[in-house]
């Protein structure tokens, strides 16, 4: 167990890792102010990274942007709703699409579905059906305290495909480059220190949950990060990391699309591969055990749909 901290990883330029592999955040400085990378799961998180990184920079934070629209990266943005707050354009689509439009683009989320597709993607419900051994699991954890409801603030601004941030040592880039994890997600690239903040297109030391990922894209996008001239890598969830924790972790994806592919070709059911279908080498990582069966099933039908 341990607290959340707070790392220099680069001059000016900070990443926030979440306590005991909860999301991560970061800060860029840049000449007017601080921009904000994601926000935290609850205000009171949001609040205590934005506190944390004005102390250490001082500065303030004058932007904010999204990597993706969970809301283990979201629920903290009303703590940042005096500043723009920015996202790619299907991010702000899909909480519009998830729970409806909203006066501003501020909701107030209290249903426990509303919750399950804006925590883990529009399947979520499908992939964990009520009933399911797995649901208590899931509804303690978007119902701890401070998350029992959410004031959620969408993005102000919102772009397509690219966007740059001025800074002395060379822009920061952030890249839209398909549907991965989600749609909307970000890669946000300091070329010159050789850093990049990939939100949940990456998980150090855990397994990942899937849910309505589009997994070749996510695939072929780490393959993408691979070719970037960067060193450091933060992640949405785990400890700072390099390129070698990209390739293991494409390795990982790779190899539980193998596995469900195999499932597939022998014509074996959903509920069969299900039961079956492991991927031994990982059996040893946090969620493995939680999230093996939800995240075979999503596979499973990712493929069938291909």
């Amino acid at each position: 167990m341990f607290e959340p901290m707070l790392k220099t990883i680069g001059p000016d330029i900070y990443a926030w890792i979440g306590a005991n592999g909860d999301s991560n955040a970061g800060a860029v400085l840049l000449p007017d102010g601080l921009l904000a990378i994601d926000a935290q799961q609850s205000p009171e998180q949001g609040r205590c990274f934005r506190a944390a990184i004005e102390s250490v920079a001082g500065r303030r934070v004058t932007q904010l942007i999204d990597t993706h629209l969970h809301l283990d990266h979201t629920a903290g943005n009303a703590m940042f709703d005096d500043v723009p707050i920015i996202a790619h354009r299907k991010t702000l689509q899909l909480m519009r699409d998830y729970v409806g439009s909203s006066p501003n683009d501020r909701w107030q989320i209290t249903d426990n579905d509303d919750k399950f597709r804006l925590f883990f993607g529009s399947n979520a419900r499908e992939l964990v059906p009520p009933g399911d051994p797995l649901e208590d699991w899931f509804m303690t954890r978007m119902n701890r305290p401070g998350i029992e409801s959410i004031e959620l603030v969408g993005p102000t601004e919102t772009f397509d495909e690219h966007m740059a941030f001025a800074r002395a040592n060379g822009a920061l880039h952030a890249n839209y480059c398909g549907p991965a994890h989600c749609d909307g997600d970000l890669v946000l690239h300091l070329p010159h220190e050789r850093i990049v903040f990939l939100g949940d297109l990456l998980f150090v030391g855990r397994y990942p949950w899937l849910g309505d990922c589009d997994l070749d894209g996510w695939i072929a996008l780490l393959k993408r990060v691979l070719s970037l001239d960067a060193e450091i890598v933060v992640p949405g969830h785990g400890d700072v990391g390099t390129r070698k924790d990209v390739a293991a972790f494409r390795d990982l994806l790779m190899a539980l699309r193998e596995a469900v592919l195999r499932a597939v070709e022998a014509g074996s059911s959903e509920e069969a591969a299900v039961r079956e279908v492991q991927v031994p080498a990982y059996a040893a990582m946090p969620r493995y055990h939680e999230w093996r069966a939800p995240n075979v099933r999503a596979v499973y039908r990712y493929l069938k749909r291909g």
